[in-house]
């Protein structure tokens, strides 16, 4: 075996198996997934004070998801199994500016990882999309600071914390809510203000967007494996893509409550067991799923909250959108059970 057992190259050696190949992809996988989860939640917290630097940070996001689909369709041409896990991510700094560091450092891990495994793999096509992904996290790296130095913040400042974070050793921890000091330093746990109380709705909106994460890696799992490449598309394109708007849609909401919204998930891809390959019955097992999130939209809907003297009338419009789009999604998807 030619590679550690974080699946780094050792110096000078060469993936020269598609195993190896695989292994290095799908650590690439987990960066990928990492940054897309950590930049939507960076654009949450910094909300609309920043002027337009959090809908920039969305669309770098959205770049990191065009590398993660890549890699997911590599991974299964060269025999693997593309991986749900994701590399840790930390979601909080003493300000913007220093928000806005992470990422740098995130993909300064990123460059560096690219940069290893396009030495190690030799293979023509693998080579072309890692210059491709790379070209674009050297890009990333550089509007990152560039948002810094907007914002009246140090571009050169380093803030790290400690040895960890995206693209690091450890496979599949959890998030990481982290305060730093102004050196950039952890603050331990037990000197960090203790959260406060939840909104009424907090509860019940993470609980949404939790099932909407959870539905759209089973989505993308089912559209990255599947040889149907109608399906494929319509997993991805039509499924994928509007639960990922729903997702940023409530987590936002959450966040304008000043809490964090739950992008955790069991990383062990269990999850992944809830649904079944066959197309024909997948597709079943999907109008199950998109009811059961519709019964949690009408549980929002219902919320004392929204039937009161003041309604937060945005969330509440917001909700009845989704609400119709997942009714919408159990008729599209019952077409094909129909067939």
């Amino acid at each position: 075996m030619v590679f550690s057992g974080d699946h780094l190259p050792i110096e000078g050696k060469k993936a020269t198996t598609k195993e190896e190949i695989v292994a290095l992809l799908q650590d690439d996988m987990k960066g990928e997934h990492a940054a897309i989860i950590q930049y939507l939640q960076h654009s949450y917290k910094i909300g609309d004070d920043a002027g337009e630097v959090n809908s920039e940070i969305e669309s770098i996001a959205r770049d990191e998801m065009r590398h993660f689909r890549w890699l997911g369709e590599l991974i299964v041409e060269y025999g693997g199994d593309p991986t749900m896990l994701r590399d840790p991510i930390f979601l909080d700094a003493p300000d913007t500016t220093d928000l806005l560091a992470l990422d740098v450092d995130a993909e300064q891990r990123a460059i560096e990882q690219y940069r290893d495994h396009l030495a190690a793999i030799d293979e023509p096509k693998v080579r072309l999309y890692i210059r491709r992904i790379l070209m674009d996290e050297i890009f990333h790296q550089g509007k990152f600071r560039g948002f810094i130095a907007e914002l009246g913040g140090d571009e050169d400042k380093e803030v790290k914390p400690g040895d960890t974070g995206p693209w690091n050793k450890d496979p599949n921890p959890a998030s990481q809510d982290l305060e730093l000091n102004e050196k950039g330093d952890a603050v331990p746990a037990d000197m960090q203000d203790a959260k406060r109380d939840d909104h009424p709705l907090v509860k019940l909106l993470n609980n949404r967007i939790h099932q909407e994460y959870e539905t759209i890696l089973i989505y993308l799992h089912q559209a990255f494996i599947s040889q149907n490449p109608e399906q494929r598309n319509f997993l991805i394109s039509d499924k994928a893509v509007w639960h990922m708007t729903h997702m940023g849609t409530l987590g936002e909401a959450v966040a304008d409550m000043d809490e964090k919204p739950d992008m955790e998930l069991d990383f062990n891809e269990k999850f992944l067991e809830k649904a079944p390959v066959e197309p024909r019955q997948f597709n079943r097992w999907a109008v199950t799923r998109e009811q059961e999130l519709n019964k949690i939209t009408e549980e929002l809907l219902a919320h004392p909250i929204f039937h009161g003297s003041d309604p937060d009338e945005d969330l509440l419009s917001d909700l009845k959108r989704i609400n119709g789009h997942g009714k919408f999604q159990v008729e599209q998807l019952q077409l094909d059970v129909d067939k």
